[in-house]
């Protein structure tokens, strides 16, 4: 007899839950539905928990569906809410086009040097001979300050001289024994830990 009603129940609760989907509570619902065929023979649990979770299915298709209509009649209130303003109220407020001009604050350079003076003749020539041996001196030369000014640019800023300089420094004045943490040392001395 407690096993028909509690099926009983939980036929009653699913159609409860049918006809008002926003209120049911599915949680229950499943509760009810463990409760029920677990009381039931094997052979009929089956066939009770399938009519159970399609009846709850459509429950949520129904809730689905009525909190989406909710949903879609605020969201066309919304758009109705919206304000609207006149075209002829809102060009005062626009600005169609604009123009500076900036030729009072450009100034047109000006040169000192004498062109005149720079014209070559024709038969002037800059050209001269130059010695093998020479032009090869030069050749290494340029290659050597070209291969010094590289080796700076790609040390950059490092001086690990100065960097240790100063940590041995700043332990000989500040500090009484030998070991010195690493934070320490960053915090006085406001180095990048990368050069301590």
């Amino acid at each position: 007899m407690a096993m028909q009603q509690t099926e009983a129940n939980l036929w009653q609760e699913l159609r409860d839950g049918a006809a008002m989907p926003q209120a049911t509570n599915l949680k229950r619902l499943c509760e009810l539905l463990d409760w029920a065929i677990a009381q039931l023979p094997e052979d009929q649990q089956l066939g009770v928990a399938g009519r159970a979770v399609e009846q709850m299915v459509e429950i949520y298709l129904l809730r689905f569906n009525l909190l989406m209509g909710i949903w879609e009649d605020a969201d066309a209130l919304s758009e109705e809410a919206l304000p609207t303003l006149d075209l002829e109220a809102l060009e005062a407020w626009v600005r169609q086009s604009m123009s500076v001009d900036l030729d009072a604050l450009v100034e047109q350079p000006t040169s000192n040097r004498n062109r005149e003076s720079q014209r070559l003749n024709p038969t002037d020539s800059v050209a001269a001979v130059v010695e093998p041996a020479v032009l090869l001196q030069m050749v290494e030369q340029i290659e050597a300050e070209e291969h010094d000014q590289m080796i700076w640019k790609l040390a950059g800023e490092e001086d690990p001289t100065r960097w240790s300089a100063t940590i041995v420094h700043w332990m000989r004045t500040n500090s009484s024994s030998q070991l010195v943490r690493m934070t320490d040392l960053i915090c006085e001395l406001e180095m990048p830990w990368v050069e301590i």
